[in-house]
């Protein structure tokens, strides 16, 4: 009767052991992957090396929207704004129009970026209420400019200033 109590506790143990195995296997998975996913780990080699090609393009759509100034990222995804007589100036201190710029150009450019580094590409694009902000007529004009330029996509532009966009 002991010796089958015996041989019971053992296989328990030998059961809890295999489990507790795994479970320590499935840790050290975790674990690796957490490192991974830090900010010290992956991404930040992934990020610095996109950082260039995304400030490449948000300055060339910047140059593009007649807007001078020089937009960079940081690997923490801070801005950085040159403008004038490399005045540095924070995104907050610019007016909506040209805020709106700003987004535009990150818009676009991450349009870029998941083009050309992950094959994702769209031939659709849809604005809505677009030029019913912040932008004068200037601004309008850049912006049409900028759509006119997108080869080979079907461009939908909501609104309720109709005539504006018929101009």
């Amino acid at each position: 009767y002991n010796n089958q109590i015996l041989n019971d506790l053992v296989k328990e143990l030998q059961t809890w052991s295999e489990v507790l195995e795994k479970q320590q296997d499935v840790l050290r998975y975790l674990e690796v992957a957490e490192g991974m996913l830090k900010d010290s780990g992956i991404k930040t080699g992934i990020i610095k090396q996109y950082l260039p090609v995304i400030n490449n393009y948000v300055n060339k759509y910047l140059s593009f929207l007649d807007f001078s100034i020089n937009f960079s990222l940081n690997d923490e995804f801070n801005e950085s704004i040159m403008a004038r007589h490399r005045d540095e100036f924070s995104y907050e201190s610019f007016s909506d129009g040209e805020k709106l710029r700003i987004d535009l150009a990150l818009l676009f450019s991450w349009r870029n970026v998941a083009k050309i580094k992950s094959s994702v590409d769209t031939n659709l694009l849809i604005m809505d209420e677009l030029i019913d902000s912040s932008f004068d007529n200037v601004g309008i004009e850049d912006v049409f400019k900028l759509l006119h330029a997108c080869k080979d996509t079907n461009i939908f532009v909501l609104s309720p200033k109709g005539e504006v966009i018929i101009d």
